[in-house]
């Protein structure tokens, strides 16, 4: 159970300095199985309902549980809301993640990586939405906030560690700014998930992936 105004730490890198010793893991303790039920009930409304028609009954519905179960194991329904959604993005990302950690050839490595995204978010589709949702609501919603915030941040410092180390190698050039071009490329799959999303039978998300990709590796012949 939540301490009442301490704000919840939903997740950090752990392990050595370099990239291929560190791993995305949640500072939450292991949720017992009240909280797994409010966890999968939450995520079966979102999957139907969306963000803003997840609601507190509807949730406690799904999860069989009664109303007083949310504020006693996660002290508001905006914090299970949020806790339910950062923990599908870390399984989602957490797959690509670990090839990135891979001792393979740097440009098959990213590709792979790439493609194991691709995969996942297509196995995904039916939460793509309300990730996007999400992403827009944040803002607005303190819980989720800090959350996405905290997300966005460690794997931006993952993917910058990962182009310092090709710089290091002579990969990529100098010249690309390994924070700055981390940042592109979150936005550039955020650009994709929500294209995917208005335009399904015309974004082919692989492709799209593999061009930017692509591009980031052409900047070593230029």
């Amino acid at each position: 159970m939540n301490d009442k105004g301490k704000p919840r730490i939903v997740a950090r890198w752990e392990g050595g300095a370099g990239p291929s010793g560190s791993r995305l893991v949640s500072d939450d303790p292991p949720p017992d199985p009240t909280e797994r039920r409010l966890l999968e009930g939450t995520l079966e409304c979102l999957r139907r309902f969306g963000l803003r028609g997840t609601t507190s009954r509807a949730i406690v519905a799904a999860a069989g549980v009664n109303l007083g179960a949310i504020t006693y194991h996660f002290g508001s329904k905006d914090e299970l809301v949020a806790r339910a959604l950062l923990e599908t993005i870390r399984d989602w990302i957490s797959p690509a993640l670990d090839i990135l950690r891979r001792d393979m050839d740097p440009a098959e490595r990213l590709l792979a990586a790439v493609d194991m995204l691709r995969r996942t978010f297509d196995e995904a589709d039916e939460m793509l939405g309300v990730y996007l949702e999400a992403l827009v609501a944040a803002p607005r919603h303190d819980t989720l906030r800090r959350g996405v915030e905290t997300i966005l941040a460690e794997v931006r410092g993952f993917l910058a560690a990962q182009l310092r180390e090709l710089q290091a190698i002579r990969y990529i050039p100098d010249w690309v700014d390994p924070d700055a071009m981390a940042t592109l490329l979150l936005a550039t799959a955020d650009g994709i998930a929500l294209h995917a999303a208005l335009e399904p039978a015309a974004v082919d998300p692989s492709a799209l992936a593999a061009q930017a990709v692509q591009l980031l590796l052409a900047a070593r012949d230029a």
